[in-house]
């Protein structure tokens, strides 16, 4: 029971969710985070990234598309600050409801589609734990 309790003790693994409703671009963006060492993965539909977040493993930073069916980015983002996780919306909505968005979430970075991958790279590299426990051991021998 020790090691149960030791185990319980450690922090999560940190992990980035990706939810966009359009699976060719959230594939893209999944491989993109993967290609820079993130460990990443995505999902299409809100519902379910929901469900994640209140799960034994959530994500340390969700990437949603602001507009999506049913709940939107905005909601879900908004849901994943209230859990403690940190976010941001991407999408290709007129520039003037970027700023309706950034308004309702004041913390979340908004960017729009088309994206430059650096862009969103540092926008996840900021929110990245200095240690995220994905650290391989090191063993000496004598």
């Amino acid at each position: 029971m020790v090691i149960h309790q030791w185990a319980m003790s450690l922090p999560l693994p940190w992990w980035v969710l990706v939810v966009d409703d359009d699976a060719e671009v959230n594939a893209l963006i999944v491989e993109m985070l993967r290609d820079e060492g993130f460990d990443a993965h995505g999902l299409t539909q809100a519902r379910a990234a929901m469900a994640l977040l209140e799960g034994a493993s959530p994500p340390g930073f969700i990437i949603a598309d602001m507009t999506m069916p049913e709940i939107d980015g905005v909601d879900l983002v908004g849901r994943a600050e209230r859990h403690g996780i940190k976010g941001m919306l991407i999408t290709a909505a007129d520039p003037r409801r970027l700023k309706a968005a950034a308004a309702a979430l004041q913390s979340a970075p908004v960017i729009r589609k088309p994206f430059e991958v650096d862009e969103l790279i540092r926008v996840v590299a900021r929110h990245r734990p200095a240690s995220d426990g994905d650290a391989v051991p090191v063993s000496c021998s004598a």
